[in-house]
Protein backbone atom coordinates (compact mmCIF):
# COMPACT_ATOMS: atom_id res chain seq x y z
CA UNK A 1 0.00 0.00 0.00
CA UNK A 2 1.60 3.69 -1.02
CA UNK A 3 1.85 5.85 1.81
CA UNK A 4 1.52 8.82 -0.63
CA UNK A 5 3.59 12.04 -1.15
CA UNK A 6 4.41 13.54 2.05
CA UNK A 7 4.84 17.18 1.58
CA UNK A 8 6.03 19.72 4.78
CA UNK A 9 4.22 22.25 5.73
CA UNK A 10 6.40 24.63 7.60
CA UNK A 11 5.48 23.50 11.33
CA UNK A 12 7.16 20.25 10.34
CA UNK A 13 10.54 21.44 8.98
CA UNK A 14 12.94 20.34 11.46
CA UNK A 15 11.13 16.50 11.52
CA UNK A 16 11.51 16.10 7.54
CA UNK A 17 14.91 17.58 7.85
CA UNK A 18 15.93 14.87 10.64
CA UNK A 19 13.86 12.21 8.29
CA UNK A 20 16.52 13.18 5.35
CA UNK A 21 19.35 13.05 7.68
CA UNK A 22 18.47 9.60 8.45
CA UNK A 23 17.89 11.09 12.11
CA UNK A 24 13.85 10.79 14.27
CA UNK A 25 13.81 13.92 15.31
CA UNK A 26 11.50 14.75 18.29
CA UNK A 27 10.09 17.09 20.95
CA UNK A 28 11.14 18.05 24.11
CA UNK A 29 10.28 20.40 26.81
CA UNK A 30 13.87 21.27 28.23
CA UNK A 31 12.40 22.68 31.73
CA UNK A 32 10.00 19.43 32.25
CA UNK A 33 13.14 16.95 30.60
CA UNK A 34 10.06 15.58 29.03
CA UNK A 35 9.75 14.00 25.56
CA UNK A 36 6.67 14.46 23.00
CA UNK A 37 5.55 13.05 19.85
CA UNK A 38 6.47 15.66 16.33
CA UNK A 39 2.80 16.89 16.46
CA UNK A 40 3.29 18.42 20.15
CA UNK A 41 2.41 22.14 20.26
CA UNK A 42 3.24 22.71 24.22
CA UNK A 43 4.07 20.77 27.32
CA UNK A 44 1.17 20.13 29.33
CA UNK A 45 3.29 19.45 32.58
CA UNK A 46 4.74 23.51 32.38
CA UNK A 47 2.76 24.96 30.05
CA UNK A 48 5.74 25.63 27.85
CA UNK A 49 4.85 26.72 24.27
CA UNK A 50 9.09 26.46 23.41
CA UNK A 51 8.90 22.71 23.12
CA UNK A 52 12.79 21.99 21.09
CA UNK A 53 13.64 19.38 18.77
CA UNK A 54 15.94 16.85 19.72
CA UNK A 55 17.40 13.70 18.42
CA UNK A 56 15.39 10.54 19.63
CA UNK A 57 17.27 6.95 19.40
CA UNK A 58 15.30 5.53 17.19
CA UNK A 59 14.41 2.66 19.17
CA UNK A 60 10.48 1.77 20.33
CA UNK A 61 8.23 -1.40 21.22
CA UNK A 62 5.25 -2.15 19.81
CA UNK A 63 2.00 -1.16 21.52
CA UNK A 64 -0.67 -2.16 18.94
CA UNK A 65 -0.90 -2.72 15.16
CA UNK A 66 -3.71 -3.78 12.68
CA UNK A 67 -3.41 -4.54 8.71
CA UNK A 68 -5.06 -2.50 6.02
CA UNK A 69 -5.60 -3.56 3.15
CA UNK A 70 -5.94 -1.71 -0.26
CA UNK A 71 -7.78 -2.48 -3.83
CA UNK A 72 -4.80 -4.21 -6.03
CA UNK A 73 -2.08 -2.93 -3.89
CA UNK A 74 0.45 -5.12 -0.59
CA UNK A 75 -1.49 -4.59 2.74
CA UNK A 76 0.01 -2.22 5.08
CA UNK A 77 0.69 -3.08 8.85
CA UNK A 78 -0.30 0.74 10.70
CA UNK A 79 0.76 0.93 14.24
CA UNK A 80 1.59 2.70 17.49
CA UNK A 81 4.99 2.17 18.55
CA UNK A 82 6.25 3.82 22.01
CA UNK A 83 9.46 5.62 21.22
CA UNK A 84 12.53 4.31 24.03
CA UNK A 85 12.22 8.40 25.11
CA UNK A 86 8.39 7.61 26.23
CA UNK A 87 6.41 8.87 23.20
CA UNK A 88 4.14 7.08 21.11
CA UNK A 89 3.92 7.74 17.36
CA UNK A 90 1.34 6.19 14.60
CA UNK A 91 3.79 4.52 12.04
CA UNK A 92 4.30 1.98 9.62
CA UNK A 93 5.92 -1.53 10.04
CA UNK A 94 8.40 -2.97 7.21
CA UNK A 95 9.17 -6.26 6.81
CA UNK A 96 7.39 -7.97 9.47
CA UNK A 97 5.28 -10.87 8.59
CA UNK A 98 1.83 -9.78 10.68
CA UNK A 99 1.98 -13.46 12.31
CA UNK A 100 4.71 -12.35 14.06
CA UNK A 101 3.69 -9.17 15.82
CA UNK A 102 3.31 -9.00 19.80
CA UNK A 103 3.14 -6.24 22.03
CA UNK A 104 6.23 -5.15 23.16
CA UNK A 105 8.22 -6.20 20.18
CA UNK A 106 11.90 -4.38 19.75
CA UNK A 107 11.70 -2.58 16.91
CA UNK A 108 14.22 0.71 15.36
CA UNK A 109 14.11 3.42 13.28
CA UNK A 110 14.57 2.76 9.49
CA UNK A 111 14.20 5.64 6.96
CA UNK A 112 12.69 6.22 3.46
CA UNK A 113 13.61 8.52 0.67
CA UNK A 114 11.63 8.32 -2.38
CA UNK A 115 12.44 10.23 -5.31
CA UNK A 116 9.50 12.82 -4.98
CA UNK A 117 8.35 14.26 -1.63
CA UNK A 118 9.93 14.16 2.03
CA UNK A 119 11.76 11.04 3.69
CA UNK A 120 9.88 9.35 6.31
CA UNK A 121 10.22 7.42 8.92
CA UNK A 122 8.69 3.32 9.04
CA UNK A 123 9.90 0.36 12.28
CA UNK A 124 11.33 -2.61 11.20
CA UNK A 125 12.50 -5.32 14.21
CA UNK A 126 15.05 -4.22 16.09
Amino acid sequence: MEIGILRRDGRTDPFFDGTAADRLVIRRCEPCDRWYAPDQGACPECGSEDLAWADAEGTATLVTWTVAHGRGTEPATLALVELAEGPWLHARLDGLDPADLREGLPLRATFVHPDEGESYVLFKGA
